[in-house]
């Protein structure tokens, strides 16, 4: 939803009239008539309301868009009035569907939307920007006498303007409720006439202040409408032709609603209520979640050239309990022969599936030294270092970096010559400086130029000409020596203890740091386990048979050579290496602690996590653990392209 300007409108006092003035805001904006299905205005009201129904007359463009409304987001009652198309959401949920059905038809005309407070934060915090806020003022919080004075600011509307602030950047105050005939007109969908109408509106309305606001709702009473106009800026004559254009606006829209998702994971994993059973404030729930990222995505497509009608949003993982990819789909469109071929971009979000273990140490290359994990590949700790500090300048300046291949030893390196033995493309087994843990191949294309510009910055230098994403760090021991190997070795040795979380009987700390180092899996996601699994008790039995610290069933004990689920330090390294082999086979902790808990066959058939509440609360119980566990650790979340 590119280019979305959106108005707040609220009433200070009464909360009558909240659709009239949106239907008047709506069709005030609309300068013409009505020609075509994207200039259609949209009202949409929301809440437990009256079913409306469509008028008599309505124009051949409100009526299409009715029809379409009516296919995409059949849960919203859609009725054509007048040039005006009336939707109606029973919640937010149903408006965020609608708001996407909305996006795929490229609609830029007016889009108002009327929400009741209690759902006015879930709707706000669902939106891409907001660009103007309308107060409606009651009468007596105005002058009388002189219809053009500019309201008083009261102590209610003083407040709300305050809480306005970094919300919007206009505020604007308007005087009372539209008049009868003015909502009858407006309701119906009739288009003002002409400059006297468009004046008479101006001269209802009194600005007041140019302010930004915090989304909050703002007093006892209030009732909000929100004014999107130009939902979907970019027109669809403008659409992309040529392919390269059209996956880079793939690529930056998939890693923009991968960093939507990042800066939003946080408050979806955050419990739904508090302690004393009422709503957490910091929680998101999963529509709102999703749909951020979502017009995130199609925010950047658009403003990168795509059609809103040429680009999709899809979650590939969406029925996960916590959603970390987005694919964006580009549609190009050929000058006399239609859409061709689309193109598209996938990326995800998300820690390392080691999720902070120890790092291992390097074999079968020329390094032989700790490894260090980014982006799911490894280097050496100094590379990694000067990686996260070109990554965050590259973020500043609107680049996401991928990691295409880092440490290589040397039987993957002639695996991979092998499969395309082209010494000038590949180098020869025991020749790569990959082996070296001191290369990165960085992406996606379109970070070339800026790291050409800038990698040089932060000690990194292109290899080869011919090779824009091959980069070396130069800026510490040199590659494949003694003084590399010993590189972040002190370090390694004093993030071993702190690996293991400080609630962790001191009696399980060794066994978990030998297992996590053994099996590769984070020493911090086996604790918040055990804590969820037993509450380290190592002599637990469950009514189904579950038995020791990490609750082993007596076939899956079996498999792994587990004799006495009671030995509370083999039922540990037994758990690892479930863990370990889960984490490899789904590539998802949240996955793989689903399929510790319901089996790896009810998570393998959905590639979710099953719809059972135990399983998903056990996922979201040690997710939570694991989350405060690690907020003293350094957890880099990561965002990657991946197709």
């Amino acid at each position: 939803m590119s280019g979305a300007r959106i108005t707040v409108v609220t009433t200070i006092g009464t909360a009558s009239g909240l659709v009239e003035t949106a239907a008047v805001e709506a069709m005030r904006t609309t300068e013409k008539p009505v020609g075509s299905v994207e200039s259609v205005p949209v009202l949409i009201e929301v809440g437990p309301v009256r079913r409306r129904q469509a008028t008599v007359l309505a124009t051949a463009a409100a009526k299409e868009f009715e029809s379409a409304i009516a296919e995409l987001a059949p849960a919203t009652n859609a009725v054509a009035r007048g040039a005006l198309c009336l939707l109606q959401t029973e919640d937010v949920g149903a408006t965020l569907t609608a708001l996407e059905a909305i996006a795929d038809l490229g609609l830029a005309g007016p889009l108002v939307i009327a929400v009741p407070p209690q759902s006015y934060r879930q709707l706000i915090e669902s939106l891409p920007s907001v660009e103007r806020i309308l107060l409606r003022a009651d009468p007596s919080s105005a002058s009388e006498e002189d219809s053009s004075a500019t309201p008083a600011v009261g102590p209610l509307l003083e407040l709300a303007l305050a809480e306005a602030k970094d919300l919007a950047d206009g505020v604007e105050v308007v005087r009372g409720r539209p008049g009868r005939l003015a909502s009858r007109r407006a309701l119906a969908g009739a288009v003002p006439r002409g400059d006297r109408s468009r004046k008479r509106g101006r001269d209802r309305r009194a600005r007041v202040a140019e302010e930004s606001g915090q989304a909050t709702p703002l007093v006892l009473g209030a009732v909000f409408v929100l004014v999107v106009g130009a939902v979907v800026a970019v027109a669809i004559a403008g659409a992309i032709t040529g392919k390269g254009q059209a996956q880079r606006a793939a690529d930056l829209a998939a890693l923009s609603a991968a960093r939507s998702m990042k800066d939003d994971l946080p408050r979806l994993l955050a419990p739904p209520t508090l302690p004393n059973g009422l709503p957490n404030p910091q929680h998101m729930p999963k529509p709102v979640y999703l749909a951020r990222a979502r017009f995130t995505a199609m925010r950047i497509a658009t403003a990168n050239g795509a059609s809103p009608l040429t680009a999709s949003v899809r979650f590939p993982d969406a029925l996960s309990y916590a959603p970390v990819r987005a694919k964006v789909i580009v549609r190009l469109r050929a000058e006399g022969s239609g859409v061709v071929d689309p193109v598209w971009a996938e990326a995800r979000v998300g820690a390392s599936l080691s999720m902070g273990s120890v790092p291992a140490v390097a074999s079968g290359g020329g390094y032989s030294g700790p490894l260090v994990e980014r982006l799911g590949h490894g280097m050496r700790p100094d590379v990694a270092e000067a990686f996260d500090r070109m990554a965050a300048a590259a973020s500043a300046a609107g680049v996401t970096l991928a990691i295409n291949s880092g440490f290589r030893s040397d039987t993957e390196q002639a695996a991979l010559f092998a499969a395309n033995p082209d010494p000038r493309m590949v180098a020869p087994p025991g020749s790569s400086l990959h082996r070296c843990g001191t290369e990165l191949d960085l992406g996606p294309p379109s970070a070339y130029g800026w790291l050409a510009a800038n990698a040089g910055q932060f000690g990194f230098v292109q290899r080869y000409s011919w090779e824009a994403w091959h980069y070396g760090f130069t800026a510490g021991p040199a590659p494949c020596s003694a003084a590399g190997n010993r590189t972040g070795a002190a370090d390694r040795s004093q993030s071993l203890p702190a690996s293991v979380p400080s609630f962790v009987p001191a009696r399980y700390r060794a066994p978990i740091l030998s297992a996590a180092m053994k099996w590769g899996v984070s020493a911090a996601l086996l604790s918040a386990q055990l804590m969820a699994e037993s509450g380290f008790n190592p002599t637990a039995v469950s009514s189904a048979g579950a038995s020791g610290i990490a609750q082993f069933m007596p076939a899956t004990a079996a498999s792994y050579g587990l004799t006495d689920p009671f030995d509370p330090v083999r039922a540990i390294d037994a758990q690892a290496h479930l863990m370990s082999d889960l984490l490899k086979q789904f590539g998802s902790p949240a996955l793989a602690l689903a399929a510790y808990n319901a089996g790896p066959g009810a998570v393998g058939s959905c590639n979710c996590i099953p719809p059972y509440p135990e399983t998903q609360a056990y996922v979201a119980r040690i997710l939570a653990q694991l989350g405060s566990a690690l907020s003293a650790l350094p957890l880099p979340m990561e965002i990657e392209l991946i197709g």
